[in-house]
């Protein structure tokens, strides 16, 4: 007995399972057995406490019950914070009669910083400051930025970045990424359109980089390929039992 292992539902991928099947392998057997009883374990003895206690219909496990306990502690950490009393003095500058301003914030005096605990400290800083005399610009830096390119998605970051951009909720970012997995039907039948969406790793499979090269090189030009892409380092505890979530091909698939 064989197993086929495929990250992305499409018709090359799954072809190319099937002609390289693995053996069984005993130890990821082992680890599934060992899930399936903890969450026996767990979920059948604290389940039925929270029925009784809390509502019917809810449920607890070695994932959740874990989970809720971080999300508890946090909130603990939250609620014994001790906020402490800011100022800020902001102002709006025009140079002469130009029409154009820009903004700009109190930083501090003779080039020290000075940090405005209340409204005293404000005024102190307004009696020292003649409104009636002319502002002005004693340096201006410019600097060029390099960015790096952002991780391939997790499934933790892909729900991070659903949620800043789209206001998406976790399940609405779920339920969406599976349809991708499975498939949608883009005229030529179900074609999966991004990898397995529950995954902890950051790898790219080399197949995928060089894929998305060849097509930045047919857009844009050899001089914006990377010839060397970038290997981003998986977390310490990363299982990386699937790449990332990432675009099942980087061309069309219609």
């Amino acid at each position: 007995m064989n197993r086929v292992a495929f990250n992305e539902i499409t018709k090359d991928a799954v072809k190319a399972a099937f002609k390289e099947p693995r053996a069984i392998d005993m130890n990821i057997v082992d680890a599934q057995q060992a899930r399936r009883v903890l969450d026996r374990l767990v979920g059948y003895s604290i389940s039925p406490i929270l029925w009784a206690k809390v509502k019917k219909g809810l449920s607890a496990g070695r994932v959740q019950s874990i989970a809720l306990k971080l999300v508890i502690d946090r909130e603990k950490e939250i609620l014994n914070f001790v906020p402490q009393e800011y100022w800020t003095i902001s102002s709006t500058f025009k140079k002469n009669e130009q029409k154009s301003t820009f903004n700009g914030d109190f930083y501090g005096l003779a080039g020290k910083k000075i940090d405005l605990t209340n409204n005293d400290d404000v005024r102190k800083i307004l009696a020292k400051i003649d409104k009636k005399q002319p502002f002005e610009v004693t340096q201006v830096i410019k600097k060029e930025r390099k960015r790096q390119a952002a991780a391939p998605f997790t499934t933790s970051t892909m729900q991070q970045e659903a949620n800043k951009r789209l206001g998406y909720r976790t399940h609405r970012t779920m339920r969406i990424a599976q349809s991708l997995y499975e498939g949608i039907n883009l005229g030529k039948g179900s074609v999966g359109l991004i990898t397995y969406m529950r995954t902890d790793s950051k790898r790219i499979a080399n197949v995928a980089k060089q894929e998305a090269a060849d097509f930045i090189k047919s857009e844009f030009g050899d001089a914006f390929a990377a010839h060397n892409p970038k290997n981003f380092k998986n977390d310490g505890d990363a299982q990386d039992a699937h790449e990332a979530i990432r675009p099942t091909s980087a061309f069309s698939n219609t």
